[in-house]
């Protein structure tokens, strides 16, 4: 038909679809959007050179969406380097280290405040509520501290 819009062909639809859900990932980075619009949008280009009906678009674009996934899972996933565990989501990947203000303190206990939060804590060395302290290990749910 002679007076169709170019957007009338399905792998416009899918270019177009593509690059707004790349779009999309750009204002709710979540870095998962783009792979489906990576795949849509290369599924565009295929339908584009050769035409593989619809059971191949959609076979293409499932096959180009795992691809992607797999790939950002190996080469984005943060890694435990040779030899030390995996400390992800541990209570003392972010901690240790860090510093904080002491609350209030009773012999070698007490409580500090850590970025944003009220911890239990255990004094290496007796100190004054008022007193910087930091990080040095965590045990269940208390950190062991120190004056910093």
């Amino acid at each position: 038909m002679a007076g169709l819009s170019p957007f009338a062909a399905p792998w416009a639809w899918w270019l177009v679809l593509g690059l707004l859900a790349m779009g999309a990932e750009l204002l709710l980075p979540g870095a998962f959007l783009v792979w489906i619009g990576a795949a849509a949008t290369l599924t565009g280009l295929a339908l584009w050179l050769f035409d593989p009906g619809f059971i191949g678009a959609a076979l293409i674009f499932m096959a180009l969406l795992a691809a992607g996934i797999v790939l950002s899972l190996k080469v984005f996933r943060p890694r435990a380097g040779a030899g030390a565990p995996n400390r992800l989501n541990t209570p003392s990947s972010g901690l240790v280290g860090r510093a904080g203000l002491l609350l209030e303190a009773t012999g070698l206990e007490g409580r500090a405040r850590i970025g944003d939060s009220d911890w239990p804590v255990r004094l290496e060395t007796a100190a004054e509520p008022g007193t910087r302290v930091e990080v040095i290990a965590v045990q269940g749910v208390t950190l062991l501290v120190r004056p910093a």
